[in-house]
């Protein structure tokens, strides 16, 4: 028993080496600029013995997808973890997301090669990130839109462009080669929110409301 149980952490502990492994080559090359050789190689295993973890790159591709995914329980806490204004919760939501991502370099160039490269399973994967964002400000916006505390424009487009914005700040992280990233990521965001509020005519920005933990 006990021999069968460390034959199964070994490859789990494999698997997870040839995930974080691959995940820099994806970053750099794109899906389709990397072999499945150069990948084994790279990992210290044969072909014979990644395919035996992934059945194709495709599956380990989605794998390393699968591992950067960001916790949803972390927005649940993000959304109750203060003031239940507008602004102050779409701060502190994308406070947890812009974090994550910026501290992890390889995830950020995963999604451009997507961009670049056309290839569809990481565009529908990074859209799935942000859907938590899309629900919860065009939900928000419609309500005050009601209430008539807004204007009326288009939700969903309204919706796109915060993405937009911050998929943007993100992004060019990526081009910074040999420069310092943003070290005050709490007023970087805050500035872009505060800049998203005012662009719909919301008056009541994050700065007002009082600083987001």
């Amino acid at each position: 028993m006990n021999t069968i149980k460390q034959k199964r952490m070994k490859a789990e502990d494999r698997k997870t080496s040839i995930i974080l492994a691959s995940k820099g080559m994806f970053a750099k090359n794109g899906q389709h600029g990397v072999s499945v050789d150069e990948i084994a190689k790279a990992c210290g295993v044969s072909p014979a013995v990644l395919y035996q973890h992934f059945p194709s790159k495709e599956k380990l591709y989605e794998a390393v997808l699968d591992a950067v995914a960001c916790n949803r329980e972390d927005y649940v806490d993000a959304v109750l973890g203060g003031s239940d204004a507008f602004g102050d919760v779409l701060y502190r939501m994308t406070l947890v997301f812009v974090k994550t991502r910026i501290a992890d370099v390889d995830t950020l160039r995963i999604e451009l090669r997507s961009i670049i490269d056309g290839d569809r399973l990481s565009e529908q994967f990074f859209q799935n990130q942000w859907s938590s964002f899309i629900d919860y400000i065009e939900l928000s916006l419609d309500d005050m839109m009601k209430e008539g505390r807004i204007p009326q424009f288009n939700i969903q487009l309204a919706a796109l462009a915060y993405v937009g914005i911050f998929r943007e700040v993100m992004l060019s992280q990526t081009m910074r080669v040999g420069e310092k990233h943003y070290q005050d990521v709490e007023s970087l965001v805050k500035e872009m929110v505060n800049f998203y509020l005012k662009m719909l005519g919301i008056n009541n920005q994050v700065a007002d409301i009082g600083k987001a933990e």
